[in-house]
């Protein structure tokens, strides 16, 4: 099983055969390996037609669902959930999100009203606290997020406390969930 950033080995589940031999070239494509045991897989990616809900994730494996439908669009308990027709681009950084810990969701024509951006009445961010949840979004530390932006990491532990505060968010994975969520930071 791999993880982190790079190659994944991805669990595929797709009731189209067709789709999902098209799904497994992509995939290889992108550098991934389809495997059939959740044993050796460090991801679970659905593939759902129509209104269908997902089953649960075998093995407790992080799940990317395929899929246009609504009100699995905005399915809090998903790890990542992303449109049908979504282009090699997205898929692969949807992939990758996910096996980070990353929650990813995406719009998709269907998609309920704010459904990508409910929380953008929120508190404003200054320029400067924005920098800083990019950063976080990065994966960078607070040290690493001084040196970028030349500042102490005793300002950027204020910028981190400030963004949390505003946010509502209650560890750094949370933060850039919610950045991404109102559109302030892209991954």
């Amino acid at each position: 099983m791999t993880g982190g950033r790079g190659h994944q080995d991805i669990l595929l589940e797709s009731n189209d055969a067709d789709r999902r031999a098209r799904l497994t070239r992509l995939l290889t494509a992108l550098g991934h390996a389809v495997v059939r045991d959740a044993g050796e897989a460090s991801l679970w990616l659905v593939d759902l037609a129509g209104e269908d809900w997902p089953p649960v994730s075998p093995a407790g494996l992080p799940a990317l669902v395929l899929s246009d439908a609504p009100a699995v669009l905005g399915a809090a308990a998903l790890r990542a959930v992303v449109p049908r027709g979504s282009d090699a681009e997205r898929l692969d950084a949807a992939i990758r999100a996910a096996a980070a810990g990353l929650f990813v969701r995406a719009e998709a024509p269907g998609a309920p009203p704010g459904f990508a951006a409910a929380e953008e009445n929120g508190p404003l961010l200054t320029p400067r606290e924005i920098e800083v949840l990019a950063c976080i979004g990065e994966g960078m530390s607070n040290k690493a997020v001084a040196r970028r932006l030349g500042i102490s990491a005793h300002t950027v532990k204020f910028h981190v406390e400030a963004v949390f505060a505003k946010l509502g968010a209650h560890s750094r994975a949370d933060a850039v969930a919610r950045g991404l969520r109102r559109r302030l930071i892209e991954v």
